[in-house]
């Protein structure tokens, strides 16, 4: 059993990079959470020192190393209250991303006046967070306080929605069995097609490959039925998993339709993360979208199956080489269109 950090179980040298593109445009990351930290985070969990309580570091050292790998603009999920300070510290590095939740005691209008706050603050854009675990506490992509909060948002010049439905298939093995309690994955999806279908002035932005890099085909149909969705690549662990193992039909997918798909991380910040954290999610998100490397990959994945257990620690990563043209329009000219779109 290895005794390496979870950000580089094979001992990999990430100064190597020679098989990357040499860009000449700028890469925007879609999908990330850059909040303020405190020394009291956990190891799991939304990080602490919320505002003016919280420290910088953390999202300074994090941005500093997107540039490293030619990322010079990120947009955030984080509370409302991170918004000043991390803008006031990073400037034009950094966009945001409102999420548009309720606590149960909340009404529709403390819904309304917290995306107020957001609004207020120069949010790019807003997401509903729609994963199974969040059933119990209403979290339904098509709740109609959500749909409130959207015909607002769209009143206010807002023109792009980020979703997170559905989640890996192998949950549905362990946190998911109780499909009474959470559906089953394809049950997920028809509540997403009715937002699809009731809002089309929206960009939507299906995030992690839409929840579904497990099922190309099925992803491919709903870019077909609906010429105002995206899908972003974040959610590192899940999509080198589920990717490389269906590498070929991963790149025809997007080669297909270079216009919609969008680069993101899905990174978080964290106090007292080694700087090398940062550096795998980066490295191994660029490599698996511009070259054909193959190897094991250096991050840990619970997820990851043995067969045999002793095989391997890590699955493998199998870099899908986008082309060129391509490429440069799920690295930038994709996320520019829509953050530009008013």
């Amino acid at each position: 059993m290895s005794t390496n950090p979870e950000y580089n179980m094979t001992g990999i040298d990430y100064a190597n990079r020679n098989h990357f593109v040499s860009l000449d445009f700028p890469v925007i990351d879609i999908h990330s959470h850059v909040t303020m930290t405190s020394p009291s985070d956990s190891a799991q969990g939304p990080a602490g020192g919320s505002g003016l309580k919280g420290s910088t570091e953390h999202a300074e050292k994090m941005l500093r190393i997107a540039e490293e790998f030619g990322i010079t603009k990120t947009i955030s999920m984080c509370p409302i209250d991170d918004v000043e300070p991390l803008k006031a510290t990073l400037g034009r590095k950094i966009g945001f991303n409102a999420m548009i939740n309720k606590k149960p005691e909340e009404s529709e209008i403390d819904v309304l006046k917290n995306l107020d706050r957001f609004l207020d603050s120069g949010i790019v854009m807003v997401k509903l967070w729609s994963a199974p675990r969040g059933r119990e506490r209403g979290f339904f992509v098509n709740a109609p306080w959500r749909k409130t909060a959207l015909k607002h948002a769209f009143a206010n010049g807002i023109r792009s929605v980020m979703v997170h439905v559905g989640d890996p298939d192998c949950w549905w093995e362990s946190t998911y069995k109780d499909t009474v309690k959470f559906g089953t994955k394809a049950e997920q999806y028809p509540p997403f097609e009715e937002m699809l279908n009731e809002f089309p002035e929206f960009n939507w932005i299906g995030a992690h490959m839409g929840g579904d890099p497990e099922h190309p085909d099925h992803l491919q149909n709903l870019l077909e039925k609906y010429p105002h969705l995206h899908f972003d690549t974040s959610a590192t662990k899940w999509q080198i998993r589920e990717v490389s193992l269906r590498r070929e039909q991963i790149r025809f997918l997007i080669e297909k339709f270079p216009d919609r798909f969008l680069f993101g991380s899905d990174l978080v910040t964290r106090h007292g993360l080694d700087a090398e954290h940062y550096v795998s999610r980066y490295w191994c998100q660029r490599t698996l979208w511009e070259s054909s490397w193959e190897g094991r990959s250096p991050i840990q994945d619970p997820e990851f199956k043995n067969v045999p257990p002793e095989a391997h620690q890590t699955p493998e990563l199998k870099g899908v080489a986008l082309s060129p043209p391509t490429l440069k329009k799920v690295y930038y000219e994709n996320a520019h269109l829509i953050l530009t779109k008013r």
